[in-house]
């Protein structure tokens, strides 16, 4: 009888040492249970019941494989990730480059105009300018007679020309919208 329950008592020693190896051999690294034991390290994919006596293994509601399959997988999705990443970044770079071009588009445009703009610009003035001075030098000669007369107008012609150059010389400013 005694040598029953020596046998007993090391054999439960035994078994309760070796559960708690197991459960001591347990590890969560991001979200995933590694399991340490005789064929190796093993990864529960789903959810990891702990035991609840320590004499019993845990429970792993999901699947179970080996780390060597888990980096398999892991490393496929990744560089399937990866891929669609690069796609969606040379679409991006595509979109940016016609943007580009649209961008070149409507500042060479836009130039164009200004440059159009300045040229009509200078062609109105210069048409108010000959103009004016074709009115004044078209005026009767009985007029320009008097010197007080003819000083007034030539002061009057004087005047108008600044004032058409005052408005007409310098740029438009730009409307804001």
């Amino acid at each position: 009888m005694k040598t029953l329950i020596c046998i007993t008592a090391i054999v439960s020693v035994f078994f309760i040492v070796g559960a708690s190896s197991v459960q001591s051999q347990t590890q969560v690294v991001e979200g995933y249970t590694f399991i340490r034991g005789a064929m190796g390290t093993q990864v529960c994919l789903g959810r990891w019941i702990p035991p609840r006596d320590v004499a019993l293994p845990g429970v792993c509601e999901g699947q179970i494989i080996d780390v060597t399959q888990l980096t398999a997988v892991s490393a496929r999705l990744t560089a399937d990730r990866l891929d669609r990443i690069l796609l969606a970044l040379a679409s991006l770079d595509q979109k940016l480059a016609i943007n580009n071009d649209q961008v070149k588009q409507l500042i060479e445009a836009n130039v164009k105009t200004q440059t159009s703009i300045d040229q009509q610009v200078r062609q109105v003035s210069d048409l108010l300018r000959e103009t004016i001075a074709r009115r004044f030098e078209a005026l009767p000669e009985e007029i320009l007679a008097n010197d007080l007369f003819k000083k007034e107008l030539e002061k009057l012609k004087e005047d108008i020309l600044k004032e058409v150059e005052k408005h007409y010389s310098k740029q438009p400013t730009p409307s804001t919208r």
